[in-house]
């Protein structure tokens, strides 16, 4: 009789070692998972605000591009009326 009892524990040990390891290693696999999505979603936030700022640094500099050609232009026009002068 008492070898029935410790049949029944071993049995009752390896079924709860059995159903423990299968919990532990699908909560791992989620957790893998959850990890990997989150991953993801942080690439993509991660690539959109680089490239929101990459679009908005371009046109501020396209701006001053703009910009330094009109002065550019206008530095031009009084070197040139400034020579006029001296010339005359």
């Amino acid at each position: 009789m008492p070898e029935d009892y410790f049949k029944k524990n071993i049995e009752m040990w390896e079924n709860f070692t059995g159903t423990y390891m299968d919990t532990m290693f699908k909560m791992v696999e989620k957790t893998m998972d959850q990890s990997q999505v989150f991953k993801e979603q942080m690439d993509k936030v991660a690539n959109e605000a680089v490239s929101n700022q990459l679009d908005v640094t371009m046109a501020a500099l396209e701006a001053l591009q703009k910009q330094m050609e009109t002065v550019s232009e206008k530095l031009d026009k009084l070197m040139e009326k400034r020579e006029a002068e001296k010339a005359s």
